[in-house]
């Protein structure tokens, strides 16, 4: 093999700037959930989620009570979790969920003052809209991004986060009630699935 540095650093440098922001969110590949996989023993990891959460706004659109735009939905399924690159994931029932919004909006201020505009601008607003809530698509998203570890830790009982954690049955229906509408039908199957999963003792 021949080593020709000269030639690989300017190739390099001639890279678009967007590919640093790009490269950056690469972390994502790397930081793990607390969630399993359907079946095996390790954890999912951020980036397996988003896409997983983009398949599934496709995958169920039907079950929207909303009619919305499935493309732009499936946008803010893959940007909605960009901030965990900088900040890491955090457990939906751990100590530490007290501080995830100011950290994960120091996050984001971060890649709007540091990265190319206007994409960091773009990314910035993506993630924004689905944190604010106001639209059918940012809904029905965060609706999918509780639906499916609910369904992850039902199928998977030996390698549930609800078992290693010891999480309360009440808190995981909080949890849902808050995207009940914008799931229609699918908030009645996962209700199901924590009822079953109380009844053989994973989740308390």
């Amino acid at each position: 093999m021949i080593n020709d540095d000269a030639s690989r650093l300017k190739i390099i440098n001639n890279l678009p700037p967007q590919v640093d922001l790009l490269l950056q969110l690469e972390a994502l590949k790397n930081v793990e959930r607390q969630n399993p996989l359907s079946a095996g023993s390790r954890r999912e990891r951020v980036a397996e989620h988003s896409w997983h959460i983009a398949l599934g706004v496709i995958l169920l659109s039907e079950h929207s009570p909303e009619d919305f735009d499935i493309a732009r939905a499936v946008l803010l399924a893959c940007v909605h979790d960009v901030v965990e690159a900088f900040v890491g994931d955090t457990f939906a029932f751990g100590a530490d969920v007290d501080g995830q919004q100011s950290r994960e909006e120091g996050a984001i201020a971060h890649i709007r003052a540091t990265f190319p505009q206007p994409t960091a601008a773009l990314l910035a607003d993506l993630w924004e809209e689905y944190e604010a809530q106001a639209t059918p698509e940012a809904r029905f998203v965060k609706g999918i991004d509780a639906f499916l570890p609910i369904l992850l830790n039902f199928l998977n009982p030996e390698e549930s986060s609800w078992k290693h954690h010891g999480v309360d049955s009440r808190k995981v229906l909080k949890r849902l009630q808050r995207v009940e509408q914008p799931l229609g039908a699918l908030a009645e199957i996962n209700k199901e699935m924590i009822a079953q999963a109380v009844r053989e003792g994973y989740l308390t």
